[in-house]
């Protein structure tokens, strides 16, 4: 177990993180900055790798998917976390989070103690999970 701030991306923060772009919070910047530098893990949860194929298909991108599974996985500073079934059982305790996905992301974040690095104002008013943006 580590004593390091532990990060869950959202979809779109780590797409935005993939594609150096400026829509990407100075919070969020300093995030994987820290997480870089040792001082931060990343948590990246597989419902956020599943949206974020579609995501990149969507826009013609997905020869970027491979080599960022090949990062995730030799980059000390990111965890994959899959689908825990006590995710499951708790799909029923937040109807504040009305989408699917973002429900789940949201139970990941709370399991693992986490902060959830996110732009998604519909998570951020559920007033369910410790965030930042």
């Amino acid at each position: 177990m580590t004593n390091l701030p532990i990060y869950l991306l959202d979809t779109h923060v780590l797409y935005w993180h993939l594609i150096g772009s400026s829509r990407l919070s100075s919070s969020a910047v300093n995030i994987f900055t820290e997480a870089q530098a040792g001082k931060a893990v990343l948590v990246v949860y597989y419902v956020v790798l599943a949206e974020l194929y579609y995501l990149l298909q969507k826009y013609g991108q997905t020869a970027l998917f491979a080599p960022l599974l090949q990062a995730l996985q030799t980059l000390p500073y990111f965890r994959i976390e899959p689908i825990d079934f006590i995710d499951i059982q708790e799909l029923g305790n937040y109807p504040q989070v009305t989408e699917m996905h973002d429900r789940l992301i949201v139970i990941a974040t709370n399991r693992l103690g986490a902060t959830l690095v996110t732009r998604d104002g519909n998570i951020q008013a559920s007033n369910r999970v410790q965030w930042v943006w």
